[in-house]
């Protein structure tokens, strides 16, 4: 009996030290798995950096550089401004904060102007040189400050906020696109793909009269991979908005572009095709 109870003792024993070590190798688990995902967060960082730049000439300022200055978003898009400095990169005006900045200069007899917009918002934001000053430095050697980052720096003064006209939006998408086109390319290629199974489908309706017959389960099946790879495509073009915000005028015009183009080359230019399931 006391062989048994000294046996049974020392397993208890046996599985607290167990119990123990499995704590700590847990303990350590943890560790490593918040470490790697501390560094991972670390790396993704970045600092802030310049998009579209653009010089000009003014009177009052001399040469001045209008500049589109993105943040960090992390795991979002990064949050902009248009910025303007002096050529000894001292801030001189500022726009609010933006997911989609578009920056548009003007040359005339007149003299040299640029102005911002908005494509998320649909603003338009005028320099007005009355409120312009000199302010941090901003750039150095030709790059942003390591802390200028527009979430944090929290500046904003110089530039009248009104709301954009309708031909100013065409304007200034235009402008954009011109500026991004394999981006804009790229997205109309992608409704071209996503629309083409759906033009397909509605081609065949149109060479049967608008009618769905014969009923077949090869063109059923047809239908369902057809409109299935639609709202897939269709539901992936979604993503890209929380890291590259666009416009609805934007997305208006890829996607008529590609659907034209999607349109066009599965139309049956030949003979009409009849008495086919879709």
């Amino acid at each position: 009996m006391a062989a048994l109870l000294a046996a049974i003792i020392e397993n208890d024993h046996i599985g607290r030290k167990g119990s123990v070590e499995q704590s700590r190798a847990m303990k350590l688990i943890s560790f490593l798995i918040f470490a790697v995902l501390v560094s991972a967060t670390t790396a993704f960082a970045h600092s802030p950096y310049f998009g579209q730049r653009e010089k000009v000439e003014l009177p009052e300022f001399g040469e001045v550089e209008f500049a589109i200055l993105f943040g960090d978003g992390i795991f979002f898009a990064d949050p902009s401004q248009v910025i303007v400095f002096d050529s000894e990169g001292h801030l001189l005006a500022a726009t609010p904060l933006s997911d989609g900045l578009i920056i548009r200069c003007r040359r005339s007899n007149d003299g040299q102007s640029c102005s911002a917009y908005d494509a998320v918002r649909g603003l338009v934001y005028q320099p007005d040189l009355d409120l312009w000053g000199r302010g941090r430095t901003i750039v150095e050697d030709g790059r942003p400050s390591v802390d200028a980052y527009p979430e944090h720096i929290n500046i904003s003064y110089g530039f009248i906020e009104r709301s954009a006209t309708f031909a100013e939006k065409i304007s200034f998408e235009v402008a954009g696109m011109t500026r991004a086109p394999g981006s804009t390319l790229f997205a109309i290629f992608w409704w071209c793909l996503a629309l083409a199974p759906m033009a397909r489908l509605f081609w065949r309706w149109r060479g049967n009269d608008w009618k769905i017959k014969p009923v077949r389960f090869s063109g059923i099946l047809k239908v369902f991979l057809s409109v299935s790879a639609f709202l897939g495509m269709a539901f992936l073009a979604v993503f890209p908005l929380f890291y590259v915000p666009y416009s609805v005028l934007f997305f208006l015009l890829v996607f008529t572009l590609g659907g034209t183009v999607a349109f066009v080359i599965t139309r049956p230019w030949g003979k009409r095709v009849a008495n086919q399931s879709p």
